[in-house]
């Protein structure tokens, strides 16, 4: 019993705050060619002979999946094989470039350091760099380049949160985090002011539920008035993650939209569920009818789950209304994306209302702080 109890009360301790991360580099596509390129000051690759290379600016290192083993040549004709590659930065300040040819991959300009090895099928490109200098890039890709600087405060400390509560995801496959949508997508170190001031005015800052747990961190692009309950659309319920009224996203073109579907379509994606036109008019709503978040929608017994609609025709959202006109179903919507937590075009208009990034987290995750990691504390695992 009193191991029992040492044991909870080990996982119940403070989270302590983590200078380094070790992200998954071309996670997505997984090339088994990768280029690095010093960019800024010089690299020292070590490849398994103890004197190791002096990688400077101007040189470049190709390095090839070969079985189990990696093979590396660089500009200046030096080559070897090796399990591992390891590139470590000779200044503070240094960056390098990695591109994966023949991959849809844009370079990527890193910090930090470098390990490359085998992995099933593909290289396994690790950088370690510190999360502080991690967070600007992610949250550029997941909050774009425009907004006031309490929006991208309050998309930091979001991401931070999320960064910290799924630290571990990729644990047993030896790194912590990928740098694609899995995790959060990390294009590597970013030029932009605005977004790199805003992560340092809140480093270390996180959101936390009454408890002191960090919160399931969830935002979309717009909720079209209402946001969404998690209990809803992921069937884990979370107070502070409950549906909202919310008044400040009604201004973005995301809030209301209409599609179009042909009915040929719309009556092959029934028959594959089951249903033979005629029978989905319970699906429609009259004219005029506003739309509804519902996750499935029961047709002669059958659910059709509206996630599946969403995807199948290219919808904004699961916040819809259906109606057949002529040849054509017309859906009227509301919102651009799973409508939970954070809804990004209402942030960014409280964020031009100059409310603060804490006033902006408090809102749409009702019953949170915003405090220091060193406060927070991560779920308990399942």
């Amino acid at each position: 019993m009193i191991r029992a109890a040492f044991s909870i009360l080990i996982l119940l301790m403070a989270l302590p705050a983590r200078a380094e991360v070790t992200v998954r580099i071309f996670a997505r596509t997984k090339p088994v060619t990768v280029v690095f390129t010093p960019r800024q000051g010089e690299y020292r690759l070590d490849h398994g002979d103890p004197d190791g290379l002096t990688i400077v600016p101007g040189e470049t290192v190709a390095v090839t999946l070969n079985d189990e083993k990696v093979i590396f040549r660089t500009l200046s004709g030096i080559s070897g094989v090796a399990d591992t590659l390891r590139f470590t930065p000779l200044a503070a300040d240094a960056l390098f470039t990695m591109r994966a040819p023949a991959r849809a991959e844009e370079v990527k300009t890193l910090n930090g350091s470098l390990m490359i090895s085998s992995y099933p099928g593909s290289l396994l490109v690790l950088n370690v760099t510190e999360l502080e200098d991690y967070l600007p890039g992610v949250v550029r890709s997941e909050a774009g380049r425009a907004g006031p600087p309490e929006y991208f405060k309050a998309q930091a400390v979001v991401a931070r949160t999320y960064a910290y509560r799924t630290i571990d995801r990729h644990e047993l496959d030896g790194f912590d985090l990928c740098d694609d949508t899995h995790c959060q997508v990390y294009p590597g170190i970013i030029g932009e002011s605005v977004i790199i001031d805003a992560c340092h005015s809140t480093a270390g800052k996180v959101i936390t539920d009454s408890q002191g747990v960090l919160i399931e961190a969830a935002f979309h692009g717009n909720c079209g008035g209402v946001t969404a309950s998690s209990e809803d659309v992921w069937v884990a319920k979370h107070p502070y993650l409950a549906g909202i009224t919310d008044p400040w996203c009604g201004y973005s073109a995301s809030a209301a939209w209409v599609k179009r579907v042909s009915l040929t379509e719309w009556y092959d994606f029934l028959r594959s569920r089951g249903v033979m036109p005629g029978e989905e008019t319970a699906l429609y709503s009259p004219a005029g009818s506003k739309p509804v978040r519902i996750m499935n929608r029961t047709v002669e017994g059958k659910n059709i789950n509206s996630e599946e609609i969403r995807l199948r025709f290219g919808l904004r959202s699961a916040f819809f209304a259906m109606r057949p006109e002529g040849d054509s179903l017309t859906v009227s919507g509301r919102g651009y994306g799973h409508g939970v937590g954070l809804c990004q075009d209402g942030a960014r208009a409280m964020a031009e209302k100059n409310m603060s990034y804490e006033k902006i987290t408090g809102f749409y995750y009702p019953g949170t702080v915003v405090t220091d990691i060193k406060n927070a504390r991560r779920p308990l695992r399942p």
